[in-house]
């Protein structure tokens, strides 16, 4: 093995993998909860937005709880 290479690299790549996957997942968490706020404030009509604020305000909730399950069952299937 060359001298540059580290021993425990794949396991090391592993735990990087999986750490930009936990801050994906919170970050996608995160814009969930801003775009139904969001949207929440178009529909209260504190700012201008329309027929984009029931919009924004039901696809927050689905950003928050339908999309982090889908990218983890992507990932189990990349990786078995």
């Amino acid at each position: 093995m060359p001298d540059n290479i580290p021993e425990n690299a794949p396991e090391h790549a592993a735990e990087e993998r999986a750490a930009r996957r936990y801050w994906l997942l919170q970050f996608i968490r995160l814009a969930g909860i801003f775009v139904t706020f969001t949207g929440a404030m178009m529909v209260a009509g504190r700012i201008e937005g329309g027929a984009l604020g029931p919009i924004l305000f039901v696809a927050g909730p689905l950003l928050f709880f339908i999309v982090p399950v889908l990218l983890a069952k992507h990932w189990k299937r990349q990786n078995p």
